[in-house]
């Protein structure tokens, strides 16, 4: 893989490059005397180029534009682009003049009366070719710069998704179990009492893990699959409780919604363990599900019993804080969570913008 990589930079780099050049060959490269004028030429100007785009990539742009010190970057940058120009005009006065007389007097003719000194900057004519150089040397630096920080950018991103990734797969594997233990007590207190639902619990059981397990690896599900292994979960507690229980399930279901799996569950869960559970005389849980074309609203009530304390009955459990985490990583900004206690019930109600298949 790191061979790989290692390939497509080089091949970036090198077309790359080889554009540079061609764009400093440009479209005048006649009037050269020779090919290897033209080598020469845009090869040194290529070479400068690369010069400056080095020392921004290893240099400038991780010791200091990194790390927020845009001013000193910024003049960093002017002094190599400077330095690259300055080079630039040495070269030119050193070699290629004298090595194509016929190319640079024909071109330079205004220059050949400056010195040394006054063609490093000390001349307005100097100054203003330095200047106009600045651009041209820079542009190939700029453009690397920015394709870095792209590439910066997308691994960033990716390590976030990576990391949410594995951090939605750990609330599951905390989840799961948990719920897994609530069923299997709910079945042990049917075996306990011989009773003949215990066959018909221990199927609704394995409907709901085959879907714990097997269908809801995603990250989003089908709200009908969600819905039917909620009805199987109601109809297994249904067993537990008996008549104390008054369970209604309510729901208006839109075509191809998408939802997060096992977040209402936790709710549902809630509510039979700390409300229906706990109370001696008859009980109530009213579950509501709506879906429109933009939004779904879930809605869990149940009957408070009076013996629970009320520090006791505001802790939140396992599910509960999984359930958060889970809203803040999966609707970012497009959920919401109410949680309402009174003397006689619980209520609490999720509010999403829906995922359409």
């Amino acid at each position: 893989m790191t061979v790989r990589v290692n390939r497509a930079l080089a091949g970036f780099h090198s077309a790359f490059w080889s554009v540079v050049f061609l764009l400093n060959v440009g479209p005048d490269w006649h009037r050269y005397s020779s090919t290897r004028e033209v080598l020469e030429v845009a090869g040194t100007t290529t070479a400068l180029q690369a010069m400056v785009a080095f020392i921004a990539l290893n240099f400038l742009v991780p010791r200091w534009l990194d790390r927020g010190h845009i001013r000193l970057f910024g003049l960093l940058l002017l002094a190599a682009l400077f330095l690259a120009a300055e080079s630039n005009i040495l070269f030119s006065y050193f070699y290629l003049e004298p090595a194509y007389p016929e190319s640079y007097g024909k071109y330079y003719q205004i220059l050949s009366e400056l010195s040394l000194l006054e063609r490093l900057g000390f001349s307005s004519t100097i100054r203003w070719i330095v200047f106009s150089k600045l651009p041209l040397l820079a542009f190939p630096a700029a453009v690397l710069v920015a394709v870095s920080y792209y590439q910066r950018q997308q691994a960033v991103l990716a390590l976030r998704e990576q990391k949410r990734v594995a951090e939605l797969e750990a609330l599951k594997r905390q989840l799961n179990p948990h719920f897994i233990f609530n069923t299997l007590n709910n079945i042990y207190a049917l075996a306990i009492k011989q009773s003949e639902q215990t066959p018909e619990a221990i199927a609704k059981l394995s409907g709901i893990l085959d879907y714990v397990l097997y269908r809801c690896n995603n990250e989003y599900v089908s709200l009908e699959d969600e819905v039917e292994m909620i009805d199987d979960y109601i109809a297994l507690e249904r067993l537990r409780f008996g008549e104390r229980l008054n369970v209604s399930f309510s729901k208006e279901l839109c075509a191809g919604v998408m939802v997060a799996p096992l977040m209402f569950l936790t709710l549902i869960e809630n509510a039979f363990k700390h409300g229906a559970s706990q109370q001696l005389d008859q009980a109530f849980i009213d579950i509501s599900l709506k879906a429109t074309a933009e939004t779904i609203v879930f809605t869990v009530s149940n009957s408070k019993s009076a013996k629970i304390k009320p520090k006791e009955s505001c802790e939140e459990k396992i599910g509960l804080a999984n359930l958060r985490r889970q809203l803040a990583l999966l609707y970012p900004r497009t959920h919401k969570l109410d949680l309402e206690e009174t003397p006689e019930h619980y209520s609490s109600r999720i509010y999403l913008q829906r995922q359409v298949a």
